[in-house]
């Protein structure tokens, strides 16, 4: 075995490998925590296995080449749990008193990790100040007890210290460290990615003195939503200054030479208020990128903010529709109305920006009749072919929807379900855990179902006069047996297979691929919680916090 290679560095952060293909989002919160450690004068690195793509064994050998003092994780729930849970162990083998910290979304599960992982101290929320503390600390050998905000083993069990305040002004923060990342593959063309989406595109993107790379950067923290199938360490949004946020803008454009930008915040604007002091700022800097927003609501914007965002370079608007059936909504503690939903949707189209709704399936409460509804929402905005989105829902530790699961006994062992999640776990067309009282059956072919409606729509009405003159003119076997045969039923075939729209039938007896391994039990019933509940507005008592609630008196009973 080959000895150790010294270096200098003091921390070495993993970014554990996340779908298929990396997402275009850098790692951002490795990166600003290796900022604040640059900045009190530690040395971090940054092992991107989500762009290398190295197996356990090129990392161990990282790490012994490296020889950081300690090693971090930079884990969400997903995709990452079992990969850090197998990887910490071989480190633990490989390389016994080093100590091994995790930070990100993966510590809202911090019991099944400190238990079934080779983690030794979990970093809860922000980072940026506690792995600072936390150095000082070890560097020290100073009690851990006095860092706030982390989960530690001792001999005897896990030890929480209390819990930390967040960063009151993020614009303290340093950049984060692109230097530590290979950044170029973060930095799709923007044209290609537009392309992606729509076929109308502004002609402003097309100019031969526009930078054609693009980037996405965060304005924010957090959000002010509350819905039930998301975690976050901190309740509340919290946000850059405008000063900040367009100086960062202009640091990317000249640093890496990119034109088109990306918004990628959960929550990108808390109020109208918000949208309009960038409108305005975007202005008064007199710059010209094309850019798209994630993470608006709907009750953020209206018309005249929507007409403004266009004629400023927005191309792109995401909100987070969910469903299209309002005690669904409730349910999800969404706070809008279907209608709200609608109108904001149909504006964003007459102002030209695109937007494609996202549909969360399969929530406690979701029905045949819910799902109709939201097939009805989808045909309401006359959008175009294949302009919406869908996944299943899934539960996530520290979110109201795993608290149900764990309540109801769908998740009954914490290290068997996080350890069945990966990158495509939860993805349309992936159905993972049964939370509603329908059959698995039934559940299953939502996915199926909506597509095949949605495309029928559109196909059949919005281009059928096209798709007729298209497809009859050289099938001419179908038009000899026009008399003979259905040619309603032929035409349907052939213009599904030409769109390659359809999805495999649902087979009952594909058990692995179509039924999932986590359900509901059947005594647990969703409407009799539900029963005598307004179903019609936005109301909060549908919630499903509320829900858990009334299931915490019912099994105490």
């Amino acid at each position: 075995m080959s000895s150790l290679y010294k270096t200098n560095v003091d921390l070495l952060l993993i970014i554990p490998p996340s779908r298929i293909k990396h997402t275009i989002y850098p790692p951002y919160g490795a990166m600003y925590i290796a900022s604040a450690l640059r900045q009190k004068g530690y040395t971090p690195m940054i092992l991107n296995v989500d762009t290398e793509r190295i197996n356990n064994q090129g990392v161990i050998e990282r790490v012994r080449q490296i020889n950081p003092k300690y090693i971090g994780f930079s884990g969400i729930v997903a995709p990452s749990y079992k990969y850090i849970k197998d990887l910490s162990r071989e480190i633990k083998q490989a390389f016994p008193n080093k100590i091994q910290i995790l930070g990100g979304g993966l510590t809202s599960a911090v019991e099944p990790v400190l238990q079934h992982t080779a983690i030794n101290i979990v970093v809860h929320g922000e980072g940026e100040i506690a792995i600072v503390e936390l150095m000082d600390c070890l560097k020290s050998n100073k009690d851990l007890n006095s860092i706030s905000g982390i989960t530690f083993k001792n001999e005897f069990s896990n030890v929480h210290t209390d819990k930390r305040e967040t960063i009151k002004d993020l614009d303290s923060l340093p950049y984060p460290a692109f230097d530590l990342i290979d950044i170029s593959e973060y930095l799709p063309d923007g044209i290609e990615f537009i392309r992606k989406f729509t076929t109308k595109i502004d002609k402003r993107i097309y100019n031969s003195k526009r930078k054609r790379k693009m980037i996405t950067i965060p304005t924010s923290r957090g959000c002010f939503g509350i819905c039930s199938f998301c975690f976050r360490a901190n309740r509340g949004i919290r946000v850059h200054s405008m000063k900040y946020v367009f100086d960062f803008i202009e640091y990317c454009i000249e640093k890496f030479d990119v034109g088109f930008f990306t918004f990628g915040d959960e929550c990108f604007a808390p109020n109208k208020k918000r949208n309009w002091d960038f409108i305005e700022e975007y202005k008064r800097r007199n710059l010209d990128i094309i850019f798209r927003i994630l993470g608006m609501r709907v009750d953020t914007v209206d018309k005249d903010i929507l007409k403004a965002y266009k004629e400023i370079g927005c191309w792109m608007i995401e909100y987070g529709f969910e469903s299209g059936n309002q005690k669904m909504l409730n349910i999800i503690d969404k706070r809008v109305t279907v209608e709200q939903n609608r109108q904001v949707a149909i504006l964003t189209k007459e102002a030209a920006i695109y937007t494609s709704p996202a549909l969360v399936l399969g929530m406690p409460g979701e029905t045949n009749k819910t799902i109709r509804e939201s097939i009805d929402f989808l045909k309401s905005l006359n959008f175009n072919f294949k302009q919406y989105q869908m996944t299943y829902a899934l539960p996530i530790p520290g979110s109201p929807l795993y608290d149900f699961s764990r309540l109801t006994g769908i998740v009954k062992d914490e290290d068997e379900y996080l350890s069945s999640l990966d990158g495509d776990t939860g993805r349309a067309g992936n159905f993972h855990v049964n939370l509603t009282d329908e059959s698995d059956e039934v559940v299953a072919k939502w996915v199926t179902t909506i597509r095949d409606e949605m495309d029928e729509y559109y196909l059949y009405r919005k281009y059928k006069i096209k798709l007729l003159i298209k497809i009859m003119l050289p099938l001419q076997k179908i038009y000899i047996n026009y008399k003979k045969k259905h040619l309603w039923v032929i035409l349907k075939n052939k213009i599904k297979n030409l769109f390659n729209s359809r999805l495999k039938n649902v087979k009952k007896g594909d058990i692995q691929g179509i039924y999932p391994r986590f359900k509901k039990p059947v005594n647990i019933n969703i409407e009799e919680l539900l029963d005598g509940l307004d179903y019609s507005k936005i109301n909060i008592e549908m919630s499903l916090k509320k829900i858990n609630e009334k299931l915490l008196l019912k099994i105490g009973s």
